[in-house]
């Protein structure tokens, strides 16, 4: 794994971790896009991504990534976390910019009702933040 890589993977599980949100910001590039089950197709730039991620975040109890595929600047993070009552586990695909930031989330969660829970709750967010 690349200096770069290595050091977007270390920032961006600290920011996660303690849930900081100018940190996880600091790892975004200013075109970052977000896809998400919500969405038909990518949506950005990093403002919006920064929103999505905030509301995920609030969303979010007891998160842990469990595993991580690393591949030159494309990433596979693997976790699990709670929506309230609904467990929920999913993916992170990430890829970087030559600058070792992050230039592209896709996110996948399972099982539907946890993805509902996950996208109501985000909805609610993006819609106060507006």
């Amino acid at each position: 794994m690349d200096a770069k890589t290595r050091d977007f993977l270390d920032r961006w599980y600290a920011a996660v971790a303690a849930e900081d949100l100018d940190a996880l910001a600091d790892t975004l590039a200013d075109d970052a896009e977000i896809s998400s089950p919500a969405y038909w197709g990518p949506k950005g730039p990093k403002s919006h991504v920064m929103t999505v991620l905030t509301g995920v975040l609030g969303a979010f109890e007891d998160f842990r990534y469990d595993k991580e595929w690393v591949d030159g600047r494309e990433l596979i993070l693997e976790f699990s976390t709670r929506v309230g009552d609904k467990s929920l586990r999913g993916i992170d695909r990430i890829s970087l910019n030559e600058d070792g930031q992050l230039r592209h989330i896709e996110v996948m969660v399972r099982p539907i009702n946890g993805l509902m829970a996950l996208a109501e709750a985000v909805r609610k967010h993006v819609m106060a933040a507006s």
